[in-house]
């Protein structure tokens, strides 16, 4: 039999037949995230394990043939991280999606790596707790690969990012072993944070498979407004009154006209938007309603509108709608949150950044006269995290334009996106990862010293470079 066929076989003794596919469509549909970048997609086997043993058979599998692996989640990334392009074995994670312990007390939750983030925040909400790490693909996107990419998501302003809700992973090694990390203890200085290794390490270091992930009680409840605003440097504005309002931001969301118009029209409704007149740029605020106090609800609600009026007064916005009930604050955060479903279709090309807060509007300003100096064809989207400052970028093919020549000019006009990001002291990735997308573009955030440390660690962990070859770095 080939190396192939062995591979198989093993694979096959220690899965079972159904644990184990490689037609075409399963290895198309499993071989990439929901990046398409010029690389080939081209996985050789695709695996389902349903526990941690069978995840340690496999990788000792893969060491023994000398093939390497991808780590599969739910493949909602943007960068190509869970992209096989070499034959490699792309592990799946999907069956293992059990959430293993509850502790109401500690306030944890201890789950599988296949479990997505809106089960995670279902069996958080059953004991009145919340897991707060939050974003549009949470139905589809699983906590092992958050955990990789140290997810971010709409509100990392009150929360911060994945790294800071993780308090335990377990990880399968390189060596097949298993490495506990981490635990349930709020204190515990015995030496390195191993567990932080594997935070956005994208999947290089070893394969996550299970994870203790701290929870906090839900806020009472929140204030949504949309406010349409006239540019982005008004927008910052915004944002510093009502961040110095005393007001507790729990998100701080911008989006431009183009946004809200693709929203619009991928839902059916073009062109009836909340505003009566279009607005060049969108604040969407949601504030925490104070757990304690006479009418906390009203009171914030009275607050909010009196920094709105404040605002309106000083022309940082010209209009903003204020959410009545619970529905119309979903129907004002799906105007944001339906952004990228609605650009997918135009198969945008992304970059994902961040840039200290006051250098938005410069950065923004550059970089639109770039894009119409040398993409003057292509129609520009930018939405974003304001309270964060991770701006989202997307330079959307044009219908007449062909794929690979649209996506050549792109990858060219990436060294102009990042050569300003990089001038304003920003990351080129805010909440993505590197992947196969940007790692030619790393030394624009990390000097050759922070990279060199970098892969002394993957060295050291994965010494023959089987988990994810090709991510962050050659």
């Amino acid at each position: 039999m080939s190396d192939n066929a062995d591979l198989r076989a093993a694979l096959i003794a220690a899965l079972g037949q159904d644990a184990v596919l490689s037609t075409a469509d399963d290895l198309a549909y499993y071989g990439t995230d929901r990046c398409r970048g010029s690389w080939q997609v081209q996985p050789s086997l695709i695996v389902l394990p349903r526990t941690v043993d069978e995840v340690q058979a496999v990788v000792r599998a893969c060491a023994a043939h000398g093939v390497c692996i991808v780590p599969s989640g739910g493949r909602t990334g943007l960068t190509g991280g869970a992209t096989a392009i070499a034959g490699e074995v792309v592990v799946s994670l999907e069956r293992m999606k059990s959430v293993l312990e509850v502790d109401g007390a500690s306030m944890t939750l201890r789950c599988e790596a296949g479990v997505t983030i809106g089960a995670v925040q279902d069996a958080a909400n059953k004991i009145g707790l919340v897991y707060p790490v939050d974003f549009a693909a949470k139905g589809t996107a699983q906590v092992g690969g958050t955990i990789a990419t140290n997810a971010g998501g709409v509100k990392v302003i009150r929360y911060g990012p994945t790294r800071n809700w993780v308090m335990a992973v377990r990880v399968v090694l390189a060596s097949g072993e298993v490495l506990d990390t981490g635990g349930p203890l709020l204190k515990d200085n015995t030496g390195y944070d191993l567990k932080q290794l594997f935070v956005g390490a994208e999947g290089t270091l070893g394969i996550v498979v299970e994870a203790t992930l701290r929870l906090c009680p839900p806020p009472p409840g929140a204030v949504v407004a949309l406010c349409a605003v006239a540019d982005l440097p008004r927008v910052l504005s915004l944002f510093t009154r009502v961040q110095r309002s005393g007001l507790t931001l729990q998100a701080f969301e911008c989006f431009d006209a183009g946004g809200l118009a693709h929203v619009l029209a991928h839902r059916g409704s073009e062109g009836r938007g909340p505003f009566e007149q279009p607005s060049p740029q969108h604040a969407l605020i949601e504030v925490e309603v104070p757990a304690k106090g006479d009418a906390p609800r009203e009171l914030t609600v009275d607050a909010l509108m009196e920094v709105l009026g404040e605002a309106q007064e000083a022309d940082e916005i010209t209009d903003a709608v204020l959410a009545q009930t619970p529905q119309q604050a979903r129907d004002l955060w799906a105007l944001r949150e339906g952004i990228s479903e609605s650009l997918h279709s135009h198969r945008p090309h992304k970059a994902d950044v961040t840039l200290p807060l006051a250098q938005l509007p410069s950065f923004v300003s550059a970089w639109a006269a770039k894009k119409d100096e040398h993409l003057a064809d292509v129609e520009a989207v930018v939405f974003g995290h304001i309270g964060d400052g991770n701006l989202h970028l997307n330079l959307l093919t044009p219908e007449s334009a062909d794929p690979e020549a649209f996506r050549a000019r792109c990858k060219a006009f990436d060294e102009h996106t990042y050569g300003l990001v990089r001038d304003r002291a920003g990351s080129i990735s805010a909440e993505h990862g590197i992947g196969l997308l940007k790692r030619d573009h790393l030394h624009y955030s990390r000097d050759a010293l922070e990279i060199d440390v970098m892969r002394t660690i993957r060295r050291a962990l994965d010494p023959t470079g089987m988990f994810n070859p090709g991510k962050i770095f050659e």
